[in-house]
């Protein structure tokens, strides 16, 4: 498994962080969830853009 390391703003680790905790869950795994959601997501919308542009 590759690691990769990010810098965010205090804020949003404090966000991520709390977050982790009211779940029962790490911040580490919540974030690879958040990320892996977000990249689901753009992967749709790049699809849905691509078949509109073939009609």
């Amino acid at each position: 498994m590759k690691r990769y390391e990010i810098k965010m703003d205090s804020a949003a680790a404090d966000f991520y962080e709390t977050l982790a905790r009211r779940t029962g869950t790490s911040t580490e795994k919540l974030m690879a969830s958040v990320l892996f959601k977000f990249a689901g997501e753009l992967s749709v919308k790049a699809i849905l853009e691509n078949i509109k542009g073939e009609n």
